[in-house]
């Protein structure tokens, strides 16, 4: 069957909190074909990213970074149906790949496949494709703020499901998004590799069963992500069985691999503050050092030389940007990315922090924050230090 031209229709731009609101209100409208969303925070990257919903009858039908097709339904079983890992199975899956490249096997053909031979159900493909939704929510709803494009296509005929209600999906992902915030404290990213911690299941006296299941689990050397993949799962159930085995005591985390003895440090004349941001830093597996005093911070920058600083805007006898100026002064430092930290969310500390060349990032004021502003870290730090490393030197 010939697809239908795409045009573009429709398009719009939105902020960091808009995202949900205008998903469901453009989705709404019942048209046919994909909402293509761009991010400001991925725009410097050199291969663009954008997240793809595909919609119809005012349904969200599929999510992903590439559009639908025979390929990427075969890349969703495998990841999310826990069958297709078996040997036998695995071995069909290889000669319907095999298939569908040398004969662009469409995907409602595939299906028909799929379920003949007995390798999944219509529930299954329901609640993989959910799943994959959620997953995709999860980490787009925190993105930030950017723009959208709709581009028409009849595509309701190429899915083998009705598609999702948008209100009870963002629904689903709002309680999700509060799941993940309770867990940040045990499982700062998915990125993470976990370790045993031998002596603490040694003690607990555990049934060997139970001791060699985790055994498994941890002795992979795999991150959570890939974990969460080998046992086709999601990401928030397996995120949450490992947050129950740090709390017990069981498992911690190796830093990451990249950037892992970076050194970041924050200022703020709040301890508590500081002792979280240094508790953050640690689990994301930087150096962290904490300083709360910002007269004397500038005699340890020039002795460490950090990889980032974070820089709180209201402490005593020296503001946050007098401090930026002294940091700047010296040749030695200039290079070191600042970021203004602050609680207040005026517009002239934005501009204030652009004009002083730093980033900005505003500080959680609740508890619900602390997920987002983690998210924000994790993505940032990495950024920063790469954008002065990729700098050729003189």
């Amino acid at each position: 069957m010939k697809r239908p031209i795409a045009t573009n229709t429709d398009q719009f731009s939105f902020s960091a909190r808009e995202l949900s609101k205008q998903l469901i209100q453009h989705i709404r409208d019942g048209k046919s074909g994909y909402w293509h969303y761009q991010f400001d925070r991925l725009a410097d990257r050199e291969r663009s990213v954008h997240w793809s919903v595909g919609t119809a009858n005012g349904q969200i039908l599929y999510s992903g970074i590439r559009l639908w097709s025979s390929q990427m339904l075969l890349r969703l079983l495998v990841r999310y149906v826990v069958q297709t890992h078996n040997p036998a199975v695995k071995v069909q899956i290889d000669r319907l790949g095999r298939q569908v490249a040398e004969e662009s096997l469409e995907p409602a053909k595939l299906i028909s496949i799929l379920k003949e031979s007995n390798i999944i159900t219509d529930t299954q493909l329901k609640q993989a494709l959910k799943i994959k939704i959620l997953n995709d929510l999860d980490i787009y709803l925190l993105m930030g703020s950017g723009s959208a494009s709709f581009v028409a296509e009849n595509i309701e005929q190429r899915f083998p499901i009705n598609g999702f209600n948008p209100s009870i999906l963002l629904e689903e992902a709002e309680q999700r998004h509060l799941q993940w915030t309770q867990l940040r404290e045990h499982v700062p990213s998915m990125k993470l590799r976990p370790i045993l911690n031998q002596e603490a299941m040694h003690k607990a006296n555990l049934p060997q069963s139970q001791q060699q299941q985790i055994e498994r689990l941890v002795q992979s050397d795999k991150t959570l992500s890939a974990i969460a993949e080998q046992m086709a799962k999601d990401h928030l159930e397996v995120a949450q069985m490992f947050a129950k085995l740090v709390r017990l005591g069981f498992v911690g985390f190796q830093p990451h691999q990249q950037h892992t003895r970076a050194t970041v440090m924050a200022i703020d004349d709040s301890p508590v503050m500081l002792s979280q941001f240094r508790n953050w830093l640690s689990a994301l597996g930087y150096l962290a050092i904490a300083c709360q005093d910002a007269k004397i911070a500038l005699k340890t920058i020039i002795k460490v030389k950090p990889s980032v600083i974070f820089i709180d805007i209201n402490m005593p006898e020296i503001s946050g940007f007098e401090l930026v100026k002294q940091i700047r002064q010296h040749e030695d430092l200039r290079d070191i990315p600042l970021v203004i930290l602050t609680g207040e969310q005026k517009l002239s500390n934005k501009w204030r922090a652009q004009w002083s060349g730093c980033e900005f990032l505003s500080k959680p004021l609740t508890s619900s924050g602390i997920g987002d502003f983690q998210v924000q870290l994790e993505e940032m730090i990495p950024r920063l230090i790469d954008a002065v490393e990729s700098v050729p030197s003189t």
